[in-house]
């Protein structure tokens, strides 16, 4: 995929961003090209190698994929090891791999345990990092307002 300036993507790790631009870097005897990509939620400024593109950023989810979501929030919550070391890294890995869907499977099971307990600190902070994720890329994509969005997703999760 060859993205051009001002395309709102996702980069895995980060977030939804906007590229800003490519330049060159020399490295010895050759050039590569490295996309410059800024992060909307921190205004960080991430360079990668265009060549590594598809495995370091994707595009917008679709509508398709938005509603995939929701399905994925309405469904039932999924199991998780009691063991808090387990849960919590099987919970990172989700938010990690960059994926909506896995992104919306931690808000959704996070949601429903925080209905029938107080959750800790840490699940507290991960929930709201995988629904900031969520929020940040259905505005970004559907071109609404972060607030409009967190109320949509609100009313998803309390029925």
């Amino acid at each position: 995929m060859d993205f051009k300036t001002g395309n709102k993507v996702v980069h895995k790790t980060h977030g939804v961003g906007v590229i800003c631009g490519v330049e060159a870097q020399n490295f010895g005897s050759g050039a590569q090209d490295y996309y410059l990509l800024k992060i909307v939620e921190t205004g960080m400024i991430i360079r990668f190698p265009k060549a590594a593109n598809t495995s370091v950023i994707r595009n917008l989810a679709s509508d398709e994929e938005i509603a995939q979501i929701f399905g994925v929030l309405k469904s039932p919550p999924r199991a998780y090891s009691m063991v808090w070391n387990r849960r919590k890294k099987e919970l990172t890995e989700k938010i990690k791999s960059g994926s909506l869907m896995e992104i919306a499977e931690v808000v959704r099971d996070l949601s429903r345990l925080g209905t029938g307990k107080d959750l800790s600190f840490g699940e507290k902070e991960m929930l709201e990092k995988a629904k900031s994720r969520i929020i940040n890329e259905i505005s970004a994509a559907k071109s609404l307002g972060e607030a409009e969005v967190e109320l949509q997703l609100k009313e998803v999760l309390t029925h």
